[in-house]
């Protein structure tokens, strides 16, 4: 089946996906709880914290090779929220290490190792035109806000730490954006093979036009004999069996 495709916002998707995990656990561990043990690494949030704690000493360095100079109050007044945010996202991530060492294991099908965790209340009862959000909103959309404004606020006053958050929340929200658009599809795809599976024998074997078959339509030669057509469309049925079967 032909299927068209926007090049250009699935290469978006995938890049944002890509790039999105440093960013996404960033933020995630402090406001999310009990992940899969395949989705949370502990080795990858101590990865990010040696990587962020080293960057602004790096920065200041740089600045000064080229004739600057900052002084030591300077930086704490510069990066004391920055230091502060990498201990409580430490704290928080030693906290989602111990849940998943409580959880039941995944070998005996009792957990997803996937699962990207639970939304934190707050956020699941979150009102708007009083109605409770979904959670497709809720992790595109008022998750990301909440870090957004908070890192907008930061920069506003001169805190690094503030494009760090800003730019982890568009992250965020970016890839569950992408998350949600392969669910769409992957369940749109089933549902297509179902229909294609419901409508071949009238397709194929029928001739009954796209207008009379859910849109569906069979493109290829057929047999002119309409048991001869018969015959092959039994053949495209067992061969689905034998699939599902495996």
């Amino acid at each position: 089946m032909y299927r068209r495709h926007n090049v250009i916002k699935e290469a978006l998707l995938n890049f944002t996906l890509g790039l999105s995990s440093w960013p996404r656990m960033l933020l995630e561990v402090t406001i999310r709880r009990n992940f899969g043990e395949r989705y949370f690494q502990a080795a990858t949030a101590v990865s990010i914290t040696v990587l962020l704690a080293v960057l602004p000493m790096f920065l200041t360095g740089a600045t000064s090779s080229f004739g600057g100079h900052i002084s030591m109050s300077d930086f704490l007044e510069r990066f004391l929220t920055w230091y502060i945010y990498l201990v409580v996202f430490m704290y928080y991530a030693s906290l989602r290490q111990d849940e998943i060492k409580r959880l039941p294991g995944v070998f005996d099908f009792a957990r997803f190792s996937l699962s990207k965790g639970i939304i934190h209340p707050r956020f699941r009862n979150f009102v708007f035109n009083g109605q409770r959000l979904d959670e497709r909103t809720i992790a595109t959309v008022v998750e990301p806000a909440f870090f957004f404004f908070i890192g907008l606020f930061l920069m506003l006053i001169g805190q690094p730490i503030g494009y760090v958050l800003l730019i982890s929340s568009l992250f965020y929200s970016f890839s569950y954006v992408a998350d949600y658009h392969a669910g769409d599809n992957y369940l749109m795809d089933k549902i297509d093979e179902q229909i294609c599976n419901e409508e071949l024998v009238k397709t194929f074997v029928d001739d009954a036009e796209p207008a009379h078959s859910r849109g569906f339509n069979f493109y290829g030669r057929r047999p002119a004999d309409t048991d001869a057509r018969r015959r092959v469309a039994e053949m495209f049925q067992t061969d689905e069996e034998t699939v599902e079967a495996f």
